[in-house]
């Protein structure tokens, strides 16, 4: 491989990892939220406000990795979906043993 490639694809990996953590910030973030929503006043509020920064935090964080590289954000986006998949299997419910 070229060392312009080997870069590429660092580059590729490393938006990949900073997608991820991206995720784990949104979905973490909802799961804090969903667990303290019950004793707030304005739940509604609450859940809209959540997802407001949750939106602009991993918007600003996709902005800021991408800097106008549509490469980037192609390879951020499987590690959002990576981090959906972690967080619904570790937030899973356990089956009962009996």
């Amino acid at each position: 491989m070229m060392k312009n490639e080997m870069a590429l694809i660092a580059e590729c990996l490393l938006a990949a990892t900073a997608g991820f953590g991206l995720g784990c910030v949104f979905f973490g973030g909802l799961w804090l939220t969903v667990r303290r929503v019950r004793g707030w006043r304005y739940p509604a509020l609450g859940m809209l406000a959540s997802l407001g920064l949750r939106m602009v935090l991993v918007g600003a964080g996709l902005y800021l990795l991408a800097d106008g590289h549509w490469q980037r954000y192609a390879a951020a986006l499987p590690g959002l979906l990576v981090a959906r998949w972690w967080w619904l299997r570790r937030m899973a419910p356990k089956p009962l043993v009996r």
